[in-house]
């Protein structure tokens, strides 16, 4: 008998490197993976576990949740204009976005009046913007649901949107009573809308991780606002600082934080960055807009 042989992993020799290096570059490329990760990763394993590696990192980026393209048109931080002055023109246009307070809507009963923005916005010319409609239901009038009342509330989105409008955001904390009307009025506004133009919801961070009611709406984007959320605050923060991400899909990608209000961490990974909204309470400056860009757009 002959000496019996033994099977040695191959290593990433010279020829072997190359492939490896090679392999590993083109997936790293594609989930943005820094070069030090691979580097590391290409010292440790062989060819084969670098394939395997590979395999199962390009598994993971395909099967994530994907965001609507619509989307893309708007950067991976945007900040909340709210109802005050606010003097933005010294972002830059490639990586902030405005996501502003253009009007509020209260509703009372079976009609409703409607509150303009007052405050100035000063913008750079080409930034990305969105129009954040506030609507609320005057406390002591129930909602009186109808359909022309939702009509009335769709011809005030729509007449609100201007050329330089990118988006339209809607902000209502519907209670479980008002959901249906909600439901219907984002499915009739997606009908009248133009078919290009991205919409945008934001949402309790509890409807993302309690019930699945926003599940299936027709928007391209739910941010659930993780700030200001009351008695919910310990239990959200302990879910999302554990690992763990929010329960419906559709509220994946994207975020609403306070910058005075950081999250001990955020869900997600640099393998499904998602978009961050961020708001404060008092007017931005260079200051807070610079603490921003260094901590989520870069």
């Amino acid at each position: 008998m002959g000496q019996p042989q033994t099977y040695t992993q191959p290593k990433c020799g010279t020829g072997g490197q190359l492939s490896c290096f090679v392999t590993l570059s083109l997936i790293a490329q594609l989930l943005k993976l820094p070069q030090t990760g691979q580097m590391t990763i290409l010292r440790s394993l062989g060819v084969g576990a670098v394939a395997a590696t590979a395999l199962g990192l390009l598994t993971i980026y395909l099967m994530r949740p994907r965001e609507n393209p619509r989307m893309k048109v708007f950067p991976k931080l945007m900040l909340w204009a709210w109802e005050r002055p606010e003097d933005l023109r010294s972002l830059p246009v490639d990586r902030v976005g405005v996501a502003y307070l253009a009007q509020t809507i209260t509703l009372h009963g079976d009609r409703l009046t409607r509150d303009p923005r007052r405050q100035p916005l000063k913008v750079p010319k080409g930034v990305a913007l969105m129009v954040v409609t506030r609507i609320e239901v005057a406390r002591g009038e129930p909602l009186v649901p109808s359909n022309a009342l939702r009509d009335l509330v769709i011809t005030q989105l729509l007449n609100n949107l201007r050329p330089t409008s990118r988006g339209l955001q809607i902000d209502f904390d519907a209670k479980v009573s008002e959901r249906p009307f909600y439901r219907e009025l984002l499915i009739e506004l997606r009908r009248r809308m133009d078919p290009g133009m991205p919409l945008s919801m934001t949402a309790l961070a509890s409807w993302a991780l309690q019930d699945g009611w926003i599940e299936g709406l027709p928007v391209d984007e739910v941010v659930p606002m993780c700030f200001d959320m009351g008695g919910d605050t310990p239990a959200i923060k302990a879910h999302l600082a554990a690992g763990r991400d929010f329960r419906s899909p559709n509220a994946r990608h994207a975020i609403g934080l306070r910058l005075e209000e950081p999250l001990p961490r955020l869900p997600g990974s640099w393998l499904d960055r998602r978009r961050v909204y961020l708001f404060q309470h008092a007017p931005w400056n260079d200051q807070t807009v610079r603490k921003a860009i260094q901590e989520f757009a870069s």
